[in-house]
């Protein structure tokens, strides 16, 4: 989900780091007034529902909550440490079926995918090991395929991104129906750690991805359609993606402490950052029904406008 330091660490980095670009800055709310921001936990999950309400889900604590309201949906047993812990959330179009990711404490801190709604609990796919960097588990639900798309990071052990057998660095379908040991398909592989990854209106999977070191980190496409794969600039740290258009990107950075604005003019075309659209996001971001981006950051869950109105 971040560059490789822990996420307890990273709210720290992030906001010593100096934001910086253009553009304009959107109106944003406080989503959810009653939590004090000072108490505000990492919400590494979020998911959108069909009637204006979200699903959060809370990293250490495995709290699933459906807001605004405050219901708590689960308490799932998370295993911790590093970026381990409750990593996902997926629901349906109309919102009955939800899922959740995490690396369980039952599993020898497996990363594992279950559904959630409608009760009951059920597991659908028992996953590699979760390590304290670059684990991944970032969920969604494809409705055009009625699959659901995790992905892996490499499990800090590189050079079994190479090995095709392995799921280390991919992109992975799962049957949401299908046995805790079934086997995914894989989308798309070379990545280091493809956490942030979004779904576009044409049903195509974007993925901006972490690196570690030197190594540059990437926009690409995350289904094997083809098309460019763009190094980023400078050091954003990808924590999430919120696909604005078929070639318009919010990239929410742990590092960067923004929520930048991507585009790509054409489809062969590099991406390239356009603008700044809230200098708050660390944890993730996620599109809601009305166009407003729900984002988790260092200080409080909040709403932004991506078009400039006022909300």
């Amino acid at each position: 989900m971040s560059r490789r330091r822990p996420l307890a660490a990273l709210a720290l980095v992030a906001l010593a780091v100096a934001g910086c670009g253009g553009g304009e800055e959107p109106t944003r709310t406080q989503a959810d007034p009653r939590q004090p921001a000072a108490a505000t936990p990492v919400l590494a999950a979020l998911a959108a529902l069909p009637d204006g309400g979200y699903l959060t889900g809370e990293l250490a604590s495995g709290i699933v909550r459906r807001e605004p309201g405050a219901t708590v949906l689960a308490r799932l047993p998370v295993r911790t440490g590093g970026q381990r812990g409750l990593l996902g959330l997926a629901a349906t179009p109309d919102g009955r079926t939800v899922w959740a990711s995490y690396t369980s404490a039952r599993d020898g801190g497996r990363l594992v995918v279950e559904r959630l709604r409608p009760a009951p609990r059920t597991r659908v796919w028992t996953g590699p090991v979760g390590t304290a960097l670059a684990t991944g588990g970032h969920l969604l639900h494809d409705p055009d395929r009625d699959r659901l798309v995790v992905g892996v990071g490499d499990l800090q052990d590189p050079p079994r991104v190479r090995d095709p057998r392995a799921l280390n660095g991919k992109l992975l379908a799962l049957d949401p129906d299908g046995p805790p040991d079934q086997r995914p398909r894989v989308l798309s592989g070379g990545w280091n750690n493809p956490f942030a990854f979004d779904r576009t209106p044409r049903g195509r999977l974007l993925v901006a991805d972490n690196a570690p070191g030197s190594r540059p980190e990437r926009i690409g496409p995350g289904d094997g359609t083809g098309g460019p794969v763009t190094d980023l600039p400078g050091r954003i740290a990808p924590s999430g993606v919120a696909a604005l258009g078929e070639r318009r990107l919010a990239v929410c950075g742990v590092v960067s402490g923004r929520l930048d604005r991507f585009e790509q003019p054409t489809p062969d075309a590099p991406w390239r950052r356009t603008g700044v659209l809230d200098r708050d996001c660390r944890y993730g971001v996620v599109r809601l029904g009305d166009g407003r981006l729900l984002v988790s950051g260092a200080r409080d869950l909040h709403l932004v406008d991506p078009s400039g109105r006022t909300p």
